[in-house]
């Protein structure tokens, strides 16, 4: 039951991280030649990191599934009527980076905006909407509350946070900054689960690529050699080339020590797997 709820889950994030490379795409084709926006490349960056997660949220309330006007109207207007407190919490961590990313996206930067909060909102609203409506899921009260205690406690954190780091900070984001989230999407990609699944295999094999010697026939498989993995090792020499290109930004040094764990780490998985194979 936990394996096939993983491959689900890794399978919606898989999915969702090459909708929002296609999304982001289109966004910087629109400022450029279009709108004639010139925007700096971590501003891209942010959009796909933010685009990834709103498409897996889409996924997982269901907004994406098929639309039916007939599907039957389910809903619950009376708060914590057969409450779960588990599910609840879930839905609160579930919504607590929307705020973040609606802030960042928004360039709301120099104060606390209610305009965030409201958007969060309105987007918790949208969806319960979305599931009464055309999903055939249910409706609830308790869905909106949790929801929007994720947006507002996610915002308010953030908003605290990212004020102590202007505050504190003493080199200049920019390029050498994305070198710790480009060494822990690498990590992400491609760290092993169980029985050896990878995020970064569910995309290769959304895009037909063989993940492993062993496949047959377009059946996934866990046997030979990994051929995926030198990828991975390739994201973490990106990333510590990134700080080590860029030192005197912020999180550079962070992020040079992380990718240089990650080389190694890899270096070691693709050894053992050759060794075992």
């Amino acid at each position: 039951m936990i394996t096939s709820k993983l491959i689900i889950g890794m399978t919606m994030l898989s999915k969702s991280c090459i909708f929002a490379l296609f999304l982001v795409i289109a966004v910087l084709g629109v400022n450029k030649f279009l709108l004639h926006k010139e925007k700096d490349s971590y501003i891209y960056v942010l959009y796909y990191i933010a685009g990834v997660y709103f498409i897996t949220l889409l996924m997982i309330t269901g907004v994406t599934a098929p639309w039916n006007i007939h599907n039957a109207h389910n809903y619950e207007l009376i708060p914590f009527v057969n409450f779960e407190w588990r599910y609840f919490l879930l839905n609160i961590l579930l919504f607590l980076p929307l705020g973040c990313f609606v802030h960042l996206i928004l360039e709301k930067k120099k104060h606390f905006s209610f305009q965030v909060i409201l958007i969060c909102i309105s987007i918790s609203v949208g969806i319960e909407l979305i599931q009464f409506f055309f999903t055939g899921r249910l409706a609830d009260i308790d869905d909106l509350i949790a929801n929007s205690v994720g947006c507002i406690v996610g915002y308010v954190f953030f908003y605290l946070v990212y004020g102590i780091v202007k505050t504190h900070q003493t080199y200049p984001a920019g390029i050498g900054s994305f070198s710790i989230l480009t060494s822990l999407l690498g990590f992400l990609f491609g760290v092993p689960y169980r029985y050896g699944l990878c995020l970064g295999d569910m995309i290769f094999v959304k895009w037909g690529l063989p993940i492993w010697s062993g496949n047959l026939n377009g059946h996934l498989s866990f046997d030979g050699i990994h051929f995926s993995l030198p990828a991975y090792l390739m994201i973490q020499v990106l990333a510590f080339f990134i700080a080590k290109k860029n030192p005197k930004q912020f999180g550079s040094k962070l992020g040079k020590i992380i990718s240089f764990i990650g080389i190694i780490y890899f270096v070691i998985l693709i050894i053992y797997n050759i060794i075992s194979y």
